[in-house]
């Protein structure tokens, strides 16, 4: 097996780790600075990385070092910027796999711990492996697979796609790297990279009580001021316990509307760690958003209410 090419290709496994660690440097290199910077964009702005066959030697190292800066310069921007990343890294490495031999998928995929086995045209797992890596769709769902004496049979797509799973592991284990251990070239070059935000729907859902349409319009109004209470006595209970959002969507949604907030005013300590802290707070507690009313109390000054009624 060719180091480089599988490096290449997987720029998380072993042998990447083996050719990144020959040409460690000390000093930031700025067309891997820059090669990172462009990985990422994509990764944000097209939700994929596209995977080319490369002959040229220099072509994949380059690709195997940027993944170093790649991984840093994600962990600088946000978390959504990391999950974004790694989930197109991912796509990336199995979109290769679906050209690699045999032997090869088998390798990678022990060398991550999937331990698989070749049986005919299929590739047999133990069920216990099979269910740590399983993706959530209901075709992959055990009872929908082909099951013998503990061991589960795979068709080859269906193995890559386990196994995009657990390349997204691998890729994210690390991240993201605190902005304290960072390079200050690599903090300045996330800046230039901004998230994509997508709107967010003003229509209140079926079952929702009437009493909280206002918060629903809230969010097509971004605030310059003020937005941590909005966050922890309003968005937060809202998704998390009247909208019954799991705390990941919450946090993406307030994350959004911070977004177009920062719009008018960048100058905030709203970050994703501190709307997540408050989503889950409020889903152990139980918590509920502020009434109309008492919001008017308290946020009068804040939130133009003659907007929302």
């Amino acid at each position: 097996m060719d180091m480089l090419e599988l490096a290449y290709k997987y720029p998380f496994s072993n042998e990447a780790r083996e050719v990144v660690k020959r040409h460690e440097s000390s000093k930031i290199d700025q067309r891997y600075l820059e090669l990172g910077r462009l990985r990422v964009n994509e990764a944000i702005t097209k939700g994929a990385i596209e995977f080319s066959e490369a002959e040229d030697d220099k072509l994949k190292l380059d690709y195997v070092i940027s993944y170093v800066y790649a991984r840093m310069i994600a962990s600088a921007i946000s978390i959504a910027a990391v999950e974004r990343y790694v989930s197109a890294e991912a796509k990336r490495s199995a979109q290769a796999l679906s050209f690699e031999k045999t032997e090869n998928i088998i390798h990678i995929a022990n060398e991550l711990g999937v331990r698989v086995e070749q049986n005919g045209e299929l590739f047999a797992m133990r069920f216990t492996v099979y269910l740590l890596n399983m993706p959530k769709s209901d075709e992959y769902r055990l009872i929908h697979q082909k099951l013998s004496n503990g061991i589960v049979y795979l068709e080859r797509y269906k193995l890559i796609r386990i196994l995009e799973n657990a390349f997204a592991k691998a890729i994210h284990t690390g991240m993201p790297i605190p902005k304290e251990n960072l390079p200050r070239e690599i903090i300045e070059v996330s800046k230039t990279i901004r998230m994509p935000v997508e709107e967010i729907k003003i229509k209140v859902k079926k079952g929702v009580a009437e009493r909280y349409a206002w918060i629903e319009k809230l969010l097509a109004h971004p605030l310059p001021d003020f937005r941590h209470r909005v966050v922890n006595l309003i968005l937060a209970p809202y998704f998390a316990n009247v909208r019954g959002l799991g705390e990941e969507e919450a946090t993406r949604l307030i994350t959004q509307y911070i977004e177009k907030c920062k719009e008018l005013n960048p100058n905030t300590r709203v970050g994703e760690s501190y709307i997540a802290y408050q989503v889950r707070y409020a889903k152990r507690k139980g918590l509920k958003p502020l009434s109309l009313n008492r919001a008017k109390e308290l946020l009068g000054g804040i939130i133009n209410f003659d907007e929302l009624s």
